[in-house]
């Protein structure tokens, strides 16, 4: 049995007035979006390393010398570029011999362990008349040269130009040179969490709901993001970035979803258009802010902090009336689809959705008894075989009707199976219920007689296996749902309304997805397509101070370019379909990439250009990719199924950090990298079925069938 169509009617009548639902979307969408596009980016600007080059030694310092002048003395360059991890080292001793008539003593006083140190230091000493200060510069500056040795390794700390970032977290635990590898360690660690927590919530999701599952992430991931900016020394912070990296997929995903499950078809387009809108504003309004604040622990506050509002979704967020038909919660369903209804001001009768659900089993039921000639005078009732039985628990009013009419089952069962009937008296091209009601006791007479000459067929049909929820298990949802979901205890007439309608999936689980061979060859294109997508964009993003430009205003415009990709992907989406859309969409942003290895460096805005068209199309591929994904899994695996993808796709994201650091052999490299990648997920796009104005599946049946038969260069069909 499935509900995929009652559902659809469902929610167009509970939303065709009113706002609320519209409020409802744009809350779902803005709590998948700005949170999550603050807690990916935030480490491109907390974590940057600003120019920097090895301190000069510490007798030098006293000298006022300007940076670059006492830069160009002590660091070594070559070609015009400093070297930022090595310096020369002096020759002290020549040097205070040399210039003994400007050196002084001069008295230090200094706390070491609660010890207070009183210290002699020898000082460079320099008159205060302009005309000797600059005849004794010049003398220091060549005695310096003359007792610089061979560069070694830097011996003091750094010195970091403070022009962008008044301080980071590189400039702060000076993780530069021996220590550079940590913060792209950092990021790598933070996607290594994201692949726990995509298993881990994909899972409660599934199992307990849409709704619990976002609350909790919402009530967890909040004081995660506040504590990562109290961070003892750096190991403390990667260790709460990855904690908060157990949350940033699902919390991405999973409003999504429950918006695709809650809002009604011609909204579903929207969801992720309108979610990646949000997300690039997300990274608009963090380049701004990290432009305003260039300290990153206020940074890290002003995004973090605010986000304690979100507790209020406790409040807000229903659960998702497809997942609860998926757990056989039919009454469930209904009074969520009734509250959403009465929000929006619209009166709908108690018992709705089953009356819908009534109509539709017997428009369906009526269209199997017609009769189709072929070519050669024989009838056929069904093709379908393998969804016969599905259909045939549609047609069981209760449990009590299995148990007890047994044998009378069996023969509705047998009188619905597809057969071929010889032949051509029973065709007829009326379709009138007069003219159905004939056709179906003709044929119940010719299948009767077949049972009687076909007893093993009479046997084979009496193996069918009825199973439902056991009692340990229900019981342990009904406790979440009353603690949760604040849901009352079960009404008689509430349970009947479950029983009797339960649907036969409730159990999927992932691995169910390689049961099944159409659903299996769609999760693993999807896979790879998600892989490269994410290691594209990602990977754009992390490489904008690779570019050549400012930071500041390259992730500006590249959060800025993303906002009319999404809405050209809205309108190609909803005209020319999804796959391709993306094919196309992919192909352009991988070719963007790879022009950019034939423009000079001297350049840099027409690299900038183009590495911002690939980014849009990256932008634009990945809200494709999200309504694709989200329309060809089914209801009862969604969830699930996208968690699995999801973690094989943050499997590729460990990249992105070592992509991005091969900017330092050559400034084309990741761009080579990304076009080639993206290109690839072009072409495996074209391999998967359309989704343009088809139901969205519910059951692991409806996802096999979905998409069976498609052609490799067929068009999107036209909504009649």
């Amino acid at each position: 049995m499935t509900w995929t169509k009652e559902l659809d009617e469902a929610a167009v009548l509970a939303t065709k007035k009113g706002c609320w639902h519209m409020l409802l979307f744009y809350l779902l969408c803005g709590l998948a979006a700005i949170p999550t596009s603050f807690l990916v980016f935030s480490q491109v600007f907390t974590n940057a390393s600003p120019e920097h080059w090895c301190a000069p030694p510490s007798e030098l310092e006293s000298l006022a010398f300007p940076d670059e002048m006492l830069r160009n003395l002590t660091v070594p360059q070559e070609k015009g570029v400093f070297e930022t991890c090595r310096s020369y080292s002096l020759d002290m001793p020549v040097l205070y011999a040399d210039l003994s008539d400007y050196f002084g003593i001069k008295n230090v006083t200094n706390v070491e362990n609660g010890t207070l140190l009183f210290l002699k230091i020898k000082d460079l000493i320099l008159s205060s008349e302009p005309d000797e200060r600059y005849e004794k510069i010049q003398r220091v500056q060549d005695a310096i040269v003359a007792v610089r040795k061979e560069p070694t390794a830097c011996t003091n700390s750094w010195i970091f130009k403070t022009e962008h970032y008044t301080t980071t977290l590189v400039t702060e635990f000076s993780l530069v040179c021996d220590k550079e590898w940590l913060p792209r360690t950092g990021t790598t660690l933070f996607w290594v969490g994201s692949l726990v927590g995509n298993l881990f919530f994909g899972w409660i999701s599934d199992r307990y709901g849409r709704r619990p599952t976002i609350l909790l992430m919402v009530f967890l991931e909040v004081p995660l993001c506040i504590l990562a900016s109290f961070p003892g020394n750096y190991w403390g912070y990667i260790a709460l970035r990855v904690l908060g990296g157990l949350f940033f997929p699902a919390l991405y995903q999973q409003p999504f979803i429950l918006a695709l499950e809650l809002m009604p078809p011609a909204t579903r387009t929207h969801t992720g258009i309108v979610v990646g809108m949000l997300f690039a504003s997300g990274m608009c309004l963090l380049a701004l802010l990290a432009f305003l604040i260039r300290d990153w622990f206020y940074l890290s506050i002003a995004i973090s902090l605010p986000f304690v509002v979100l507790f209020g979704y406790y409040w807000l967020i229903p659960e998702s009336p497809r997942w609860l038909v998926g757990r056989g919660r039919i009454a469930d369903a209904e009074k969520v689809l009734r509250n959403l209804a009465k929000k929006n001001g619209i009166v709908i009768s108690h018992g709705f959705l089953l009356e819908l659900h009534k109509k539709i089993k017997d428009e369906e039921a009526e269209a199997e008894l017609s009769i189709m000639p072929t070519a050669n005078g024989l009838v056929l009732l069904h093709e379908k075989d393998e969804l016969v039985d599905r259909k045939i628990n549609s047609m069981f009013s209760s449990k009590n009707e299995l148990r007890n009419n047994g044998e009378h089952d069996v023969e509705n069962k047998e009188n619905l199976e597809p057969r071929l009937l010889e032949g051509g008296d029973l065709i007829q091209k009326s379709r009138s219920p007069r003219d159905a009601e004939s056709i179906k006791e003709e044929v119940i007479k010719l299948n009767q007689k077949d049972l009687i000459q076909n007893p093993d067929l009479q046997q084979r049909n009496t193996q069918t296996e009825y199973s439902f929820p056991n009692n340990l298990r229900s019981k342990s949802l009904q406790i979440v749902n009353r603690i949760i979901l604040k849901e009352n205890q079960d009404i008689p007439d509430k349970r009947k309304m479950d029983d009797e309608n339960s649907e036969g999936d409730y159990r999927a689980s992932p691995l169910d997805v390689f049961r099944y061979p159409n659903i299996r060859k769609k999760f693993f294109i999807l896979t790879f397509n998600w892989i490269a997508l994410g290691v594209v964009y990602n990977s754009l993003s992390y490489n904008t101070p690779n570019l050549g430009v400012d930071d500041y205003l390259a992730f500006f415009i590249g959060g800025a370019v993303e906002i009319p990709s999404y809405f050209i992907a809205w309108q190609c989406m909803e005209r020319y379909g999804r796959r391709w859309v993306l094919c196309i969409f992919m192909n352009v942003g991988g070719l963007a990439c790879l022009s950019c290895a034939l423009v000079p460096e001297v350049w840099p805005w027409v690299i900038v250009s183009l590495a911002m068209l690939g980014r849009l199309c990256a932008a634009a591929s990945f809200a494709v990719f999200y309504v694709q994904i989200g329309e060809l899994l089914p209801t009862v695996v969604r969830a699930q199924a996208m968690g699995a993808s999801s973690v094989v796709a943050g499997i590729g994201l460990l990249t992105v950090p070592y992509i991005v650091a091969l900017a330092s052999v050559s400034k084309y490299l990741p761009l080579i990298i990304m076009g080639v990648l993206s290109v690839m997920a072009g072409v495996t796009s074209l391999f998967l079925p359309e989704t343009l104005n088809q139901p969205l599946p519910q059951t692991l049946e409806d996802g096999e069938s979905f998409g069976r038969s498609f052609k490799l260069l067929s068009c999107v069909e036209s909504k009649e």
